[in-house]
Order: C-alpha cells, then structure tokens, then sequence
C-alpha cells in the first residue's frame, strides 16, 4: 500500500502504536537521564499539560478537521462508512504535526526538556486515543469505562450524529455543549 493513504494495512496500522511507542519511551528516557534533575517534578507536570492538551487537540481536529475540512471530510467518511477497516493518518503525517505543531513551537517558546515533555504528554495523550478508538471498534470489554468510551463512539458513528467527539474522553464535548449519551430518533 503507499505511504500516504488512509486505508492501511494491518501491519501499517499497527506499526504506528509500535512508533509511537518507542517515540514515548524514548522520550521519558531522555528526560530522564538528562534533564535538570531539581527541575524533574516541573517537567512532570509539562507532561501532565500534554496530555491534557491532546485531550483538546483530539476535539477539535475530530470536530472541525475531520468532520468540515475537504479533503478531510472525505477521508473520515471512509471511517463512519467502514469504522472496522484499518484507517487513520499515516505515522510519517501524524509525527510531522508532532513536531511542528507541538515540539518545535514549545522549543522555540521555551527550551529541550519542557518541548520534549510536552510532546511526550501529547504522545502518551495520541496513543491512548489510539487504543481507544481501536478498542471501540474491535474490543470487547467488562471495563466500566471503556464500555462508556464505545458507546458514546457507537452514538457518534450513527448516520447524522454531529455529537460526541471526544474519544478519550468527553470533557471538550460537555463544554461545547456536543455530548449526547441517547441513540437520535
């Protein structure tokens, strides 16, 4: 398959919780070993702040990117028409944004180690939001939470639903008034 399409291969998709991975790893071990040890529990909360962003950041690309912007919109049609195929953004896509979106910026605003906390809590934040959308749509789970997680996605997936896009998490969908936990009709 190429690089670039948005239907991907099981072991395309796959690889990219496998990069993601070991971009995390990578990450926390740098901090680790290198960053300013009096300054490590401010990186944490860096990290915190990352993930807490993702949060953010998943919403609005879910509601505005994917569900208004050609070619964008056409792409994520193939997901709501097919949610069981392998789709989503090709790796080399998704790191580039990482990096100019998130790393570069808060390098440029700050310096190594809070640009690299931040990333890492976004990346923590963009592989959970992997495995949850992957798990919505092939896990079964006793999981309380992840039951919730499927189906407020489930409600999100029904023909003409303009609500829940939040998958990690609904707080952007409460405060954007998008929430809705009944199927339409």
């Amino acid at each position: 398959m190429p690089i670039f399409t948005i239907e991907q291969s099981d072991t395309t998709y796959f690889a990219d919780f496998v990069v993601y991975g070991v971009g995390a790893t990578a990450l926390a071990v740098f901090l680790a070993i290198y960053a300013p040890q009096a300054l490590r529990w401010w990186f944490a909360l860096w990290v915190v702040g990352g993930l807490a962003y993702w949060t953010l950041i998943e919403y609005v690309v879910h509601r505005f990117v994917l569900h208004r912007l050609p070619p964008f919109r056409a792409m994520h049609e193939m997901h709501h028409i097919n949610p069981r195929a392998f789709i989503g953004t090709p790796t080399i896509v998704t790191m580039a944004l990482f990096a100019l979106l998130v790393f570069l910026p808060a390098l440029l605003a700050a310096n190594i180690w809070v640009a690299s906390a931040l990333t890492l809590g976004v990346l923590l934040g963009y592989i959970t939001y992997s495995v949850v959308h992957h798990a919505a749509h092939h896990w079964r789970s006793s999981s309380a939470w992840l039951k919730r997680r499927k189906k407020l996605h489930g409600l999100h997936h029904q023909s003409g639903q303009t609500r829940n896009y939040g998958v990690t998490t609904s707080v952007w969908d409460h405060v954007f008034r998008s929430i809705r936990s009944t199927p339409v009709g």
